[in-house]
C-alpha cells in the first residue's frame, strides 16, 4: 500500500528544503498513479513533456539499436526523469518503462516550469541532478568499454547494487533489482551466452552471490573491482 504522496516528495532530493506548504502544493498539481510491470511512459516518437518521480517499483530508460533492446539506465525510488525542465533531449530517444509494478508522480511541463522560476534553488538542484546523469552515463559508457567481459558484468552488478541500496524506501519495503542474464547482455554489450558463461566463472570464483535472479557483489568482488579504479 502506497504512503501518502507527501511522504515520498519530501524524501525526494530535488525538493530538498522546501517548506511542507510548498511541498503540498507540488503534490496538489501532480497526478499519482499506480502502473502495472511492462507499462510504457513513453517512447522515442512521443514529445517528452512531463516530469516524473518515482515513488515505488522500478523503471527501465532503454533504446533499441538493431531490434535490440540497449538499457540505458534503471531507476529505483526517488529517481526524477523525464522533462527535468532544461534539455528534454538528453532522454530523447529513449523508451521509459515500468519493470516492476510502479507508483509514479507525474508533474505536468508548465507546472513544473512554474515551480522552477519560482524557486530557484530547485531550478539549481534540477539542473544539478541533469548534469550528474550526464556524467555518469558517459563514465559509465567509457568505464565499461575498457573493460574484459568479467569485469563489465561485475562493473553493472555493483551499479544495480548501489541503486537497491539508495532508494529512498526504508530497507523492509524495497524491492530488489532482478538481474538476469538478458538484462546484463543489454547493459554491457556482451552476447547472453557470453553473460551465462561468465556469471557461472564469478559465482565458482565466489566474486558475487546468487539468489534465483538476484545478484550482489561480496566482498572479494567488489575489492576485486576497485582495484580496477
Amino acid at each position: 500500500m502506497p504512503r501518502p504522496p507527501i511522504w515520498y516528495c519530501k524524501q525526494v532530493e530535488l525538493f530538498a528544503d522546501l517548506s511542507e506548504e510548498e511541498i503540498m502544493e507540488i503534490v496538489g498539481g501532480a497526478a499519482h498513479q499506480e502502473y502495472p510491470v511492462h507499462q510504457v511512459l513513453y517512447t522515442p516518437e512521443e514529445p517528452l513533456e512531463s516530469t516524473y518521480i518515482l515513488k515505488e517499483g522500478e523503471v527501465t530508460l532503454y533504446k533499441m539499436s538493431d531490434s535490440k533492446k540497449v538499457i540505458v539506465d534503471i531507476l529505483k525510488p526517488g529517481a526524477v526523469f523525464g522533462n527535468i525542465g532544461f534539455s528534454p533531449e538528453i532522454e530523447r530517444g529513449v523508451y521509459a518503462e515500468t519493470s516492476q509494478p510502479s507508483f509514479i508522480c507525474t508533474l505536468p511541463r508548465d507546472f513544473f516550469l512554474k515551480l522552477l522560476q519560482k524557486k530557484p534553488q530547485t531550478a539549481v538542484r534540477a539542473f544539478t541532478m541533469l548534469s550528474k546523469r550526464i556524467a555518469q552515463y558517459q563514465s559509465q559508457l567509457q568505464f565499461l568499454s575498457s573493460l574484459n567481459a568479467q569485469y563489465r558484468i561485475l562493473a553493472t552488478i555493483e551499479l544495480l547494487n548501489k541503486k537497491d541500496d539508495r532508494s529512498i524506501l526504508p530497507p523492509i519495503l524495497r524491492k530488489r533489482t532482478v538481474i538476469t542474464h538478458e538484462k546484463l547482455a543489454s547493459m554491457t554489450g556482451l552476447t547472453r551466452e557470453t553473460v551465462t558463461k561468465q556469471l557461472k566463472k564469478l559465482s565458482q570464483e565466489e566474486l558475487i552471490t546468487l539468489d534465483h535472479k538476484y545478484m550482489r557483489l561480496t566482498k572479494k568482488g567488489w575489492e576485486t573491482l576497485q582495484s580496477l579504479h
